[in-house]
């Protein structure tokens, strides 16, 4: 049974945000406790880790719910949602924006990427890899460092390990209910018309609904009206906008279809805070903080005790052939499938590989 959302301020006790983007650079990375009631479409490359509780994940496709230290990846470009699966919930996202990187390192993105699950019991390998990247970025902030060939080199191997993954599909669980094949009608209609001055009447008419069909299907499954929903839709893609500085916001309320007081009001609603004093927080690199006070962004010791399992991880390197962890600065060689491997020494080196 999923908990009743809070329909106004999301929860920013343990908010961090990185975010690349005010720099033109590819990497963001946020710690945070949204209940995100939207779905979403972006270009970039997306991690999400769960540091605490859990949280169901919601593609077009299907539905699964993700738990302590397991992770979704969502491909660019698929329509998705993550939302609280239990009260005090904590997430990590992480996003590589490929639109920062040069055109020859991107190839060719709606091809490369499958978004997929990643637990003890599905895709270990890969959790495990992207969890030493993880630890890798975050020692790296929690320790001030200012090093662009490191977070270069962590983005590389995370796009690297990921495309090499695509064979690896989201675990697809039945959607045999057709409320929710026509939910995602609905949800996929607004993704493509929010812009425009639509209502409940023009997303029925459309996919021949009766308007109160319309109505209740969007609150059960959101837990929202439609015009609530809607709002939050075009909040969320205004964001990039809000966030890039350029344009006043009058005119992204009106980009988005809204009016400003509207468009104010809504965004306070979901944030808990102003446009203006939203953005105001990221282009400073501020933190948010109940007294209203300034002050600059860092991992805090809260954040800092839920992600130190992923810095202090004593794993070395894991495949389906070997493990190598660390113990007392002695490194422990543990082999795995002995019968699939074949062992060869000579001069005093051990050569070990699959068998062909």
């Amino acid at each position: 049974m999923l908990m009743k959302r809070d329909e106004t301020m999301q929860n920013m006790n343990y908010y961090y945000d990185f975010s690349g983007q005010k720099f033109e650079y590819p990497l963001s990375l946020s710690i945070n406790q949204f209940d995100r009631q939207v779905f979403s479409r972006q270009s970039s490359l997306e991690i999400s880790y769960v540091l605490k509780g859990s949280y169901e994940v919601i593609t077009e496709k299907m539905s699964t719910v993700i738990y302590e230290h397991e992770l979704a990846i969502i491909a660019p470009n698929d329509i998705h949602m993550l939302k609280m699966n239990e009260k005090e919930s904590i997430i990590l996202t992480l996003h590589i924006d490929f639109s920062y990187l040069p055109h020859y390192m991107v190839g060719d993105i709606d091809h490369s990427f499958q978004s997929l699950i990643c637990r003890e019991n599905q895709n270990k390998s890969l959790l495990f890899q992207i969890k030493q990247q993880l630890g890798i970025l975050l020692l790296h902030f929690i320790e001030n460092k200012d090093n662009i060939y490191l977070l270069n080199l962590v983005i590389s191997k995370l796009i690297y390990m990921i495309s090499q993954n695509q064979e690896f599909s989201l675990e697809n669980l039945p959607l045999s209910s057709k409320n929710h094949e026509n939910y995602m009608k609905a949800i996929l209609f607004i993704d493509q018309h929010y812009q425009e001055d639509i209502h409940l009447e023009d997303v029925a008419q459309n996919l021949s609904f009766s308007i109160s069909y319309a109505s209740r299907l969007f609150k059960k499954y959101t837990g929202v009206s439609f015009v609530k929903y809607l709002s939050m839709v075009r909040i969320r893609h205004s964001l990039e906008k809000l966030l890039a500085g350029k344009d006043s916001i009058d005119e992204i309320a009106f980009s988005c279809g809204m009016s400003a007081k509207a468009y104010s009001q809504a965004f306070k609603d979901l944030y808990g805070i102003t446009p203006s004093v939203y953005r105001k927080q990221f282009q400073k690199n501020l933190k948010y903080n109940k007294e209203n006070k300034e002050q600059r962004m860092h991992l805090d010791q809260k954040q800092i005790a839920l992600i130190q399992h992923l810095i202090n991880d004593h794993h070395l390197y894991q495949d389906e052939y070997l493990d190598i962890d660390k113990e007392n600065q002695q490194s422990i060689y543990l082999f795995k499938n002995i019968d699939q491997l074949s062992l060869l020494q000579e001069n005093n080196i051990l050569t070990i590989k699959p068998k062909k």
